[in-house]
């Protein structure tokens, strides 16, 4: 489920239908729910919003553009913190960061970092955020540069401007990272309401890439860097299979044909409008660790983020998986129950109160839908819209 104001642990199940024992003693079996028969497009209420797929996407066009979608393709190939310790699952700051110009850097870190990236011919990136209920942070990334040379220099002058911070008073100071001498890292204690707070800050350049993270622990110095530590290493292997694009121009915009099937908003963000793979969507939930099963389970390949979250799954039953472990993980304490989807059955509606908005999801074929509002008949009108776009037949 994509990341809202509610955050919850949800699971997914399903049931099973045994055969009762018999005198031959066949062993019981187990049948699965026929898939929910398509629903007519003349039986769903649409409202203003657009029923045909877009023309299909081409290429980027421009060097700008291109580098916003290839910060996109990078989310499959960033590891998220939960991967690292399984208790980061908490949102922090803005939790995912597409880099499509070195400034967005400080949204994360000092300007002095972001202006020194930008020296160094810095292409794209995309960087993941989550703490603990401790309090224990990571903030993991992966930045492109034009060539292995840029990324050597720039990890060396990012780091050389962190030394030079002084933040609340604290100057940080060299600090090696085990198994990793390449890493460039700086290390400074910070007081925090009474809780002193060790943040360590590293770049590490990796051919092409600076792979960078900043870890903060209430517990002291070796449990930060024991998670830059392993970050690298599972990073490291991670980017591995990344093809960088040879010409920005030539990234194409819809790879995987979902795009052109998904509602769209008119004023998107670098991260919207936009196809992840199943691996990249995971940055984007509310309880990754959740999330990370329930795609592996149900074929979960590909995301697109729009004015509806779509998800691709393997199989009509395996959407509806996916539909309803989104419903229960949102159904918590301070919800209620809303009407759902008119003519769609297996929707579910909940309006959430912080901030006050509904919320629907619903199977659609392959497919899984989620919709949000301040307005429970627009949200509808956005996943019966959605829902014909998946399903209706050319």
């Amino acid at each position: 489920m994509v990341a809202v104001a509610v955050l919850a642990a949800g699971c997914g199940g399903g049931s099973t239908q045994s055969s009762p024992a018999t005198s031959a003693a066949k062993p019981p079996t187990s049948t699965a729910p026929p898939p929910p028969a398509i629903v007519a497009p003349a039986q769903l209420k649409p409202g203003q919003y657009p029923t045909k797929p877009h023309e299909p996407y081409g290429t980027a066009g421009a060097p700008a553009a291109g580098a916003r979608l290839e910060a996109q393709q990078l989310a499959g190939y960033v590891v998220g913190p939960w991967q690292v310790d399984s208790t980061l699952t908490e949102p922090y700051l803005s939790t995912y960061f597409v880099i499509d110009e070195p400034g967005l850097l400080a949204q994360f870190g000092p300007e002095s970092i972001a202006t020194a990236a930008g020296r160094h011919k810095f292409i794209d990136g995309f960087v993941s955020a989550r703490e603990s209920a401790t309090k224990t942070v990571l903030i993991n990334g992966v930045l492109r540069f034009a060539s292995p040379e840029d990324a050597g220099a720039a990890a060396g002058e990012m780091n050389a401007d962190a030394l030079q911070l002084n933040i609340r008073g604290a100057v940080p100071k060299t600090v090696a990272i085990p198994d990793h001498p390449d890493a460039l890292a700086s290390t400074y204690d910070v007081d925090s309401r009474g809780t002193k707070l060790t943040t360590v800050r590293s770049f590490t350049a990796h051919g092409p890439y600076v792979l960078t993270q900043l870890a903060q622990s209430t517990a002291g110095l070796d449990p930060a860097i024991a998670l830059v530590t392993k970050a690298i290493g599972a990073q490291a292997a991670a980017i591995e299979p990344f093809k960088p694009a040879a010409e920005l121009p030539a990234v194409p915009i819809d790879p995987t044909g979902l795009l052109a099937l998904t509602l769209q908003t008119d004023a998107p963000r670098n991260s919207q409008n936009a196809v992840y793979s199943g691996t990249g969507a995971l940055h984007f939930q509310s309880n990754p660790v959740t999330s990370s099963k329930v795609f592996q389970d149900n074929g979960v390949t590909a995301f697109a983020r729009g004015k509806t979250s779509v998800y691709r799954a393997k199989d009509p039953a395996s959407a509806v998986n996916v539909a309803n472990t989104f419903g229960k993980e949102v159904s918590v304490d301070g919800t209620e129950t809303a009407d759902p989807v008119p003519a769609l059955t297996l929707s579910r509606c909940i309006l959430l109160a912080n901030p006050k908005q509904f919320y629907c999801v619903a199977p659609a074929g392959d497919y899984a839908i989620e919709a949000r509002g301040p307005e429970l008949k627009d949200v509808h009108e956005q996943v019966a819209a959605q829902y014909i776009l998946l399903t209706a037949k050319p």
